[in-house]
């Protein structure tokens, strides 16, 4: 796989952590650069922090401290044009209604590298 995403920064947030280690290790792998929140809070203080060099952001629907809608809208006050994919393992019904809170896409988990890799490809070519 080719390094075009280099310059490309994605916020990952999910609770789980095998969900961030086998995220980042995917996302690395596709040539981008990763940071990381576990909770919707944290998630908003990093990307309000680095909101210059994050290119996307994927956003657990199901976080310990609020659900992932909020969070979105909270990103999306921040910075009303950053693409948010959303990923859940609660189905895709369940994940078409997490567009209306302002998410670009969503992607059911678990997915495959693959996906993963057109997906974002998809999102960040939109721009």
């Amino acid at each position: 796989m080719d390094n075009l995403n280099a310059n490309c920064t994605i916020l990952l947030i999910d609770d789980e952590q095998v969900v961030l280690d086998v995220g980042t290790w995917m996302l690395e792998k596709l040539g981008y650069k990763v940071l990381q929140a576990k909770r919707g809070m944290e998630a908003s203080r990093v990307f309000k922090d680095n909101e210059d060099v994050i290119g996307l952001v994927i956003l657990d629907m199901k976080l310990p401290d609020e659900s992932g809608s909020d969070t979105c809208i909270r990103l999306k006050e921040i910075n009303s044009e950053v693409r948010i994919l959303h990923i859940s393992g609660l189905g895709s019904a369940q994940g078409r209604e997490s567009l209306k809170c302002g998410c670009t896409d969503f992607l059911a988990k678990p997915f495959r590298i693959e996906e993963l890799s057109n997906r974002l490809k998809k999102l960040l070519e939109s721009t």
